[in-house]
Order: C-alpha cells, then sequence, then structure tokens
C-alpha cells in the first residue's frame, strides 16, 4: 500500500489535510445557525409588514385629505351660492385641519365689537366675534379646532374684520 492510500485509510478515506478542512459540525453552532436563521426571517418578515402597515396608513391619510378637501369646496360654493363672491362677502382661511369659511359680522354687531374690544382685543373677544361670523365647519368642529389650535381664532376674527370693512389692518396693530 503506498503512503498516500495508508493515510486514507486512516482517516476514513479522506487525507489528513480534508480531514482538517471538514470538521464535524458542532451540535451547539448548528443550533446557533438555524436561531440566527430564523431571526433573519422574522425581521425580515417584520419589515414587510411594517412597510405595508405603512403604506396603508399613507393611502388612508389621502383619502382622507382628498374627502376633506371636496367636504370644503362643496361647503365653498354652497357659501358662495348663499352670502355672495368671495372676497367680498365671505373668506375661507385654509388652516393646518380644513378650511374655515368666514361671513362678514352684520355692521352694527362689527362696529359695536369694535367699540367694545378696539384694535388690541383679547383672544376672548375674538373667538366671540370669530363665532357669530363662521359659516363652516359647523361651530362644534370650528370650536374644537380652535381648541387645539388657539391661532385659528385671530385669523377668523381678522378675515371677518376685513369683510367688514377694516380692510388690510389685523388686531394686534400688525
Amino acid at each position: 500500500m503506498s503512503d498516500g492510500a495508508e493515510l486514507q485509510a486512516q482517516y476514513g478515506g479522506h487525507t489528513a489535510e480534508q480531514t482538517a478542512e471538514a470538521p464535524a459540525k458542532d451540535p451547539a453552532i448548528v443550533a446557533l445557525e438555524k436561531e440566527l436563521e430564523a431571526e433573519r426571517e422574522a425581521l425580515a418578515a417584520a419589515e414587510i409588514k411594517r412597510e405595508r402597515d405603512r403604506r396603508a396608513a399613507v393611502l388612508k391619510e389621502q383619502i382622507e385629505e382628498t374627502r376633506r378637501r371636496r367636504r370644503d369646496e362643496e361647503a365653498l360654493a354652497e357659501a358662495e351660492a348663499k352670502y355672495g363672491p368671495l372676497g367680498k362677502k365671505i373668506e375661507a382661511l385654509q388652516t393646518i385641519d380644513r378650511m374655515v369659511i368666514v361671513k362678514a359680522p352684520e355692521g352694527i354687531k362689527a362696529r359695536k365689537w369694535m367699540d367694545e374690544h378696539g384694535e388690541r382685543p383679547t383672544v376672548q373677544a375674538c373667538r366671540q366675534l370669530a363665532r357669530l361670523c363662521v359659516i363652516h365647519p359647523p361651530l362644534p368642529e370650528y370650536d374644537q379646532m380652535i381648541e387645539e389650535r388657539p391661532a385659528i381664532v385671530i385669523a377668523t376674527a381678522n378675515a371677518a374684520l376685513k369683510l367688514a370693512g377694516l380692510g388690510g389692518k389685523e388686531l394686534g396693530g400688525k
């Protein structure tokens, strides 16, 4: 028998070099590799689910935004038909949440309000005037909007006073 044949016989048909290159897999290593593969699969599934959920949320938001804009445009058309043209009889304020449509306050009420509150009214006084003039959204929704975003009430009162003839002058001396 040659030296090579003896070595192959000694190492079960493999040379010593081949045996050193391919040691038997340690059961602990095999278990860790399987665990790693399972975790990678779970991670991929979680990433796919998160992306699907994000995409669904974006689409739902786009649907809601389009629905809101449609409702606002319908309300604006109704207000123009009922009260008169935009910029003369009504104003539309676009807020972060939705459109607010105001009409001019009645002349006597506007004069009385200006006499009582002047050019630096309180937020409560602006709210009082604004609520008289808001025609869209409904007042409970408007109240919720100004609860969450109080600055809307100032913009609403400014728009109402502009329609009453105050011109470009804004409340607060701006």
